[in-house]
């Protein structure tokens, strides 16, 4: 089991699109829940599921990395029980789901500016005139002047520059567009922001974290935004981003934190932080959503879902920094506990028999000994 899981985590982070986050057979009693959404949580998302799965063992919770427009799609159809957005669903999208919906910020992350430049390793200086010129055309080599003079002592090559960029709905695509509109006005007026956008330079698109990771990897001079887990466990350079303070930082788990240190609570949980302020705040980070019903049908569904999120909130944020992940700030973390609280509160009140069951739901699952699978073979950034 522990090698099938490991073997599991690896394909997850390869070209896959798609990663299913527990081996367990099917549940006699029919407590099986299906979720779809972004690449960019799968690794973490994979650990949980599976752990919540062994504290829980009447519960199977399954998820399919497939992309956040996937997974908004999925989930405003109806399809899945719960989905997955690394970009907060908008209000328009909210509107059209008739059961509610709460956005649930479980985990946040660093995107990566990853590349494959021969001779030059990790730590490349990319000022925010750089990387948001390399994405609109107007730096096209290595060694631009721009670019040598911030790295006087690296020895750039006169290669030509590949852009790599995510060919399908993405929230890592919002996360990034977000951030150079925050920093970039011409980008802001002329591109935007989105889950997909329509790139002013010619690059080659790849489909979710795994596969650009991949792209990156074998094309000489290429360069792209990752999940920093996916690069760090490829073995790929990434660059030190100049932040909002003027400062070249990587994109480490500490560096993630600062950013998101003071970030303010919003009534819908939708909380942006496009650039963030400090001196040691990574510059291009995110949030990432687990979107669920405002009510379910079944009121079983909705106490084990809710059960789900507890632990994520709670135990399982441990696991986030061992996989390269930003552990939820404290504030946030309560405001995530609070807002599970409401759902499916109506049909548990409606239930003639529903005192176990909201017991049940205000109860953590129960502690057992740890998982045998070992975080430390996990990607880390640090």
């Amino acid at each position: 089991m522990k090698a099938g899981r490991l073997l599991r985590n690896a394909i997850a982070l390869a070209a896959v699109v798609c990663c299913s986050c527990s081996q367990s057979g099917p549940q006699e009693n029919g407590n099986t829940y299906q979720g779809t959404g972004g690449t960019f949580p799968a690794p973490i998302y994979d650990r949980w599921f599976d752990e919540f799965n062994d504290l829980r063992p009447e519960v199977l919770v399954s998820y399919q990395a497939l992309g956040s427009g996937a997974g908004i799609e999925q989930f405003m159809n109806q399809m899945v029980n719960f989905g997955g957005s690394d970009a907060p669903m908008s209000d328009e999208q909210m509107a059209k789901v008739p059961r509610g919906v709460q956005l649930l910020p479980v985990t946040a992350g660093n995107v990566s500016l990853a590349y494959n430049v021969p001779g030059v390793g990790e730590g490349l200086k990319l000022s925010r005139e750089v990387y948001a010129g390399i994405y609109n055309g107007g730096v096209t080599h290595w060694n631009d002047e721009r670019i040598e003079k911030d790295n006087p002592d690296v020895e750039l090559p006169d290669l030509r520059i590949i852009p790599v960029y995510r060919a399908d709905d993405s929230g890592t695509t919002y996360a990034f567009s977000n951030h150079l509109s925050a920093v970039d006005p011409q980008w802001a007026k002329e591109v935007g922001r989105g889950l997909s956008v329509d790139w002013p330079v010619v690059g080659i698109g790849g489909r979710g974290n795994g596969e650009v990771a991949g792209l990156i990897q074998r094309n000489t001079g290429a360069i792209g935004y990752v999940e920093s887990s996916y690069a760090k466990l490829a073995g790929m350079p990434r660059a030190h981003v100049q932040n909002a303070a003027g400062n070249f930082v990587p994109p480490t788990v500490e560096n993630g934190k600062a950013a998101l240190q003071e970030v303010k609570i919003t009534p819908e949980l939708r909380i942006e932080v496009p650039d963030p302020q400090g001196q040691n705040s990574y510059p291009i980070v995110t949030f990432t959503w687990l979107l669920l019903y405002e009510e379910y049908e079944e009121l079983q569904e909705a106490v084990h879902l809710k059960a789900l999120i507890r632990y994520c909130m709670t135990d399982g944020q441990q696991h986030a920094e061992p996989l390269g992940y930003i552990p939820i700030p404290e504030h946030v973390a309560t405001a995530v506990l609070e807002a599970v609280e409401t759902i499916g509160q109506s049909k548990t009140e409606k239930s003639p028999d529903s005192t176990k069951d909201k017991a049940d739901a205000a109860a953590p699952p129960a502690k057992k000994a740890p998982s045998k699978k070992a975080d430390a073979k996990q990607p880390a950034s640090k």
